[in-house]
């Protein structure tokens, strides 16, 4: 059954970069619905979605530092947009990238002093190759799942998140000086009871979180697969407590198990509890999707996430996202092609990368707003001029 639809989706319309990865000035206006990005690889069609990606969250989708952000050789890079949506109107907003991974924030021309004060201004769901790595890596990648889109749900989120990191760095330092000096009176208490107080609400956001994307998750997996399958998305959390334990006593516990193994963090140098090392489960009928799925069963696992995604902010926004896919038609077979497009069509604004239109259904392209991208460079096609463009490709590619 299809989704009750929400309120009308935001969009940007108006994205301008400046020394931006490889766009040295480049402004385009996007249409509402869908836009198809199309260009060989590497001419930085990626670029344009990691751009609104960091508009919507602050934080990049490939960069290990802001300054690999930064056009090579320019000193700082400016990504800035016009928003438009049914709860705040019109809104300006911009982030400057600045050597030493500093960011300058604006909204409507005024300074923001904090990354939560930016969130939720643009909602965005991102969907691309590196997404599988959600399902088959590491659990770091998934719990960088889990802060990404809670903090567009509840900015506060956020807040808690940087402020239990902020401590369990303080914390660790402490660790290390007990490991090689020890000392009585080493004030090490206070700290415990720092990153309880802030460990427990993003325990208790994570688990929330988990339990409102499962069943939706599960829904769509099942869609997708035609029923012959069931997905289970379970959170782990690292600290030992009752499903229906609140905040206080998600706090108490996590004391606790911090008592329990002090000594041997003291030993170690490191803290050994805690959401740092939470984790999550996808279970395809009854089989963990990581170690036992197969690559088809993996990539339905992460279109069924993302899909899910969409629909949580959709629920928690009251407004549809934007959609960005990265390169995802060449990944997906025809089944989950069309499910992914059934799903978004017409209800938000898409950038959809690809090397060529052709792929595309032929109702959705009469429909687009087509975009050649060119070593950095963004122009405005005609479907037939997509068309011709992606037949000179091809033979170029022949051509020994």
């Amino acid at each position: 059954m299809r989704p009750a639809e929400p309120h009308a989706p935001m969009r940007v319309a108006r994205l301008a970069l400046r020394d931006f990865r490889n766009y040295q000035t480049q402004e385009m206006r996007p249409g509402p619905g869908l836009n198809v990005l199309v260009g060989l690889n590497a001419q930085g069609k990626s670029n344009l979605l990691e751009a609104i990606y960091l508009l919507a969250t602050t934080k990049s989708l490939r960069a290990g530092r802001d300054t690999e952000m930064i056009r090579s050789g320019a000193g700082q890079a400016l990504v800035e947009a016009e928003i438009e949506t049914e709860r705040e109107g019109e809104v300006a907003m911009d982030v400057t990238l600045t050597p030493g991974d500093r960011k300058a924030l604006r909204i409507n021309g005024s300074r923001r002093q904090r990354v939560i004060e930016l969130l939720g201004v643009l909602n965005a769901v991102f969907f691309g190759a590196i997404d599988l790595g959600v399902v088959c890596g590491e659990p770091t990648l998934r719990r960088r799942f889990m802060n990404l889109v809670i903090s567009q749900m509840s900015p506060k989120y956020c807040f808690d998140l940087g402020a239990y990191k902020r401590v369990l760095e303080q914390r660790r330092g402490l660790l290390k000086e007990l490991r090689d000096r020890p000392v009585a009176d080493s004030g090490l208490e206070v700290w415990n009871d720092q990153l309880a107080h802030y460990g427990a609400p993003v325990v208790a956001k994570r688990r929330e979180f988990a339990q409102e994307m499962a069943p939706l998750a599960a829904e769509i997996h099942g869609r997708i697969s035609g029923g012959r399958e069931a997905l289970e998305v379970r959170y782990m959390p690292n600290i030992r407590v009752a499903d229906d334990a609140g905040r206080d006593g998600i706090a108490e516990a996590f004391h606790a198990q911090i008592e329990r193994v002090q000594h041997e963090e003291i030993r170690r140098g490191a803290t050994l509890v805690g959401p740092q090392r939470d984790d999550l489960r996808f279970a395809v009928s009854g089989s963990d999707a990581r170690t036992y799925g197969s690559q088809g069963q993996q990539r339905t696992v992460v279109l069924s996430l993302k899909l899910a995604e969409f629909e949580l902010l959709c629920r928690h926004v009251g407004e549809a996202p934007v959609m960005l896919l990265d390169d995802v038609m060449s990944d997906l077979d025809e089944t989950r092609r069309r499910h992914l497009l059934e799903a978004l069509h017409q209800r938000c604004q898409t950038f959809l990368t690809c090397t060529g239109v052709r792929r595309l259904p032929p109702d959705l392209l009469r429909e687009a707003h087509i975009w050649r991208v060119t070593a950095g460079t963004i122009e405005p096609q005609s479907l037939d001029e997509a068309l011709r463009h992606e037949a000179d490709d091809a033979e170029e590619a022949t051509v020994p």
